[in-house]
């Protein structure tokens, strides 16, 4: 039972974690294509790198409401600690005609080894926890509570790796703005 409140979890932290993964990058306007784009890049990626700002506070907010608040995770924890070690790099951005690309590379943690936990090792853990007396079986929120330390513990350990995601932009009426194709490479950032 103890191994589906983990799994349950981690599936919600998960779902949590998407909303990070769906962050979009805004239009953006001015006489030359490449400012644009890089200052549209620099603009979202800072607040993310700096973990400062509405653009945080928005994502932490988004998961509020998943549960996570019932293993005592509050979702600002897991924002900030999904961005920690986050650096990125504008390669290039190549303009032609009504069409942009730009090549960023990022260094960030993939979430998978929370969407995949090992569950040999959760479950080893846990009856660890149990044996030596630190977790009571019996008390629903004392299993909850360390449900959610061990699984912010694993997001935690998580390394940044880097990862080159290239973003495609075209210029419509308002301006340089991301192709929706795009979305799925500013999603890949934190896979």
């Amino acid at each position: 039972m103890k191994k589906l409140t983990l799994k349950a979890l981690a599936c919600t932290l998960c779902a949590s974690l998407a909303l990070v993964g769906g962050l979009v990058l805004a239009g953006c306007s001015g006489t030359d294509p490449e400012e644009a784009i890089r200052t549209d890049i620099t603009t979202n990626f800072d607040a993310l790198k700096s973990q400062e700002g509405a653009l945080v506070d928005e994502l932490a907010a988004q998961m509020e409401g998943m549960g996570l608040e019932d293993y005592g995770i509050e979702p600002s924890e897991v924002v900030t600690s999904v961005l920690d070690g986050f650096d990125y790099t504008i390669d290039g951005v190549t303009v032609e005609d009504d069409t942009a690309t730009a090549t960023v590379t990022v260094m960030s943690k993939s979430i998978s080894p929370i969407a995949n936990p090992d569950s040999d090792a959760m479950y080893d853990a846990i009856m660890e926890a149990i044996s030596s007396g630190e977790l009571d079986v019996n008390d629903d929120d004392a299993v909850n509570a360390w449900a959610g330390e061990y699984i912010m513990g694993l997001l935690d350990a998580i390394e940044p790796s880097e990862k080159t995601i290239e973003l495609t932009y075209t210029n419509g009426d308002d301006g340089w703005e991301l192709d929706e194709t795009s979305a799925s490479e500013v999603e890949s950032i934190f896979v």
